[in-house]
Order: C-alpha cells, then structure tokens, then sequence
C-alpha cells in the first residue's frame, strides 16, 4: 500500500484484531480502522 492510503477492518473478535496489528506493524505509515460492533464480547 502507498503511504497515506487507509486500511479498514471489519470485526475485532476473530481474526480482526491481530490483523489490525499486524497491519501496523508492517506498513506503519497507513492508517488503519478497526469497525467493532458486539453486542456481548467473548474473550478467548
């Protein structure tokens, strides 16, 4: 991705929140939005 460029991702409770890290921690210079709506949070 070029810099500036904005990654969203949809859903925290699987697979979303690691790979929102991820994503910053490999391209730190695109902004990165994580969308989260639950209504009952499980942590695993």
């Amino acid at each position: 991705m070029k810099d500036g460029e904005k990654l969203v991702i949809v859903g925290c409770s699987g697979s979303g929140g690691p790979a929102a890290m991820m994503a910053k921690k490999l391209m730190p210079s695109v902004d990165v939005t994580v969308i989260r709506k639950e209504e009952f949070f499980i942590v695993r």
